[in-house]
């Protein structure tokens, strides 16, 4: 029987993966916005729900203290990451995901270090915890505008008020006593657990819904569907583009000496020269520290280079930058958008490939 419920939360956590990835709905590297959020961290949380319960049965087939340490962290890891999720929805300070984290790899070590029995009672603290943190959060403005958070909240309430239920029937009689096993045994818990995961993704679906899709301006996301969007309109006016990628060999050492924001600044200088100095150009910063040119295939190397030099040069005094940092420029000509794309993808995924001599 025990195991038939755990199957059950399996079949709801796993329904619950693939129904918040299903959602999303967009296809490339540039998913972003309040959408790809929410399906991040609740997505994972479901993961985590998932794992939880194949370790749980793990656990009652004889998996020991490891599946038990594993399933415990996963536990407390799902409600935490919900609740940073929202937080992150919220805009409120990030962090909710290392204190998500935080409180997984705590779980874990507890249950090492003590009786798998009280082990027990902190999860279900952590859980009670969490689920109380992230229906509170689900209440706060701009999230409680969005439909579906009511349900969000009140499931997460419900399965909170549940997991503090057990706590006061294992301080009150204990947690092998009759009336334990009657209300708050493992059975009771995975059904509870199921349900819980079905009301969460129904309202989790709704939130996404109505959220968008598209990513902020000024994100990295946002630069790679416009210059993909501009390399397309470029493509239908010439048969080929020139894509120049360029960097900032000196950049992480500016970023280290004054701010990431004067990094950032330096590299929107870049993006401001460029579209300033060269016709018919899209431009962008589609991975970090590195800015893209779009240009019409013929353009003259030496040119378009020292352009985008003097302009940034007179750029830095504006920003308040005294010196001018040597730019390093890579060239390559496609014949399509996949091209592009490519190429953004190989910088996205090697954000610090090293420069060559």
């Amino acid at each position: 029987m025990a195991v038939l419920d755990l199957i059950a939360a399996v079949a709801a956590a796993a329904l619950s993966v693939t129904l918040l990835f299903l959602a999303h709905g967009r296809h490339g590297d540039d998913r972003g916005g309040p959408r790809a959020e929410l399906v991040r961290y609740f997505g994972i949380a479901a993961l985590a729900a998932l794992a939880c319960a194949f370790l749980n049965i793990l656990e009652e087939m004889g998996g020991g203290t490891f599946a038990a340490a594993i399933g415990n962290a996963t536990n407390v890891f799902a409600p935490a990451l919900a609740w940073a999720g929202l937080r992150r929805l919220n805009a409120r300070r990030a962090i909710g995901a290392i204190t998500a984290g935080a409180g997984a790899i705590l779980m874990l070590g507890m249950t090492y270090v003590m009786p798998l029995d009280d082990a027990i009672l902190w999860k279900t603290f952590g859980i009670a915890a969490f689920s109380t943190l992230a229906a509170m959060e689900a209440r706060r403005a701009p999230v409680s505008a969005i439909r579906g958070t009511s349900l969000l909240a009140g499931s997460l309430a419900v399965f909170a008020a549940y997991n503090a239920s057990r706590l006061v029937v294992a301080g009150a009689t204990g947690i092998n006593s009759p009336l334990w096993e009657k209300v708050s045994s493992a059975e009771l818990t995975s059904v509870v657990s199921a349900l819980t995961i079905c009301a969460v993704t129904i309202a989790t679906l709704q939130m996404g819904r109505q959220l968008d899709d598209d990513p902020a301006p000024g994100t990295r996301a946002h630069d790679r569907g416009a210059l993909r969007r501009e390399a397309h309109d470029l493509l239908e006016k010439h048969s080929a583009i020139d894509v120049v990628v360029v960097r900032i060999p000196e950049i992480d050492l500016i970023r280290a000496a004054h701010s990431n924001e004067r990094a950032e600044q330096m590299l929107t200088a870049l993006v401001d020269a460029a579209r300033e100095t060269l016709s018919a150009v899209g431009a962008g910063v589609p991975a970090r520290d590195t800015v893209f040119f779009l240009l019409p295939a013929g353009a003259e190397v030496a040119r378009v280079e020292q352009s985008v030099r003097d302009a940034f040069a007179t750029a830095m005094p504006l920003i308040g930058y005294d010196d001018t940092p040597d730019l390093f420029f890579e060239h390559h000509r496609v014949g399509d958008v996949d091209g592009v794309s490519m190429l953004m993808e190989s910088r996205r995924l090697r954000p610090r490939q090293p420069l060559p001599h």
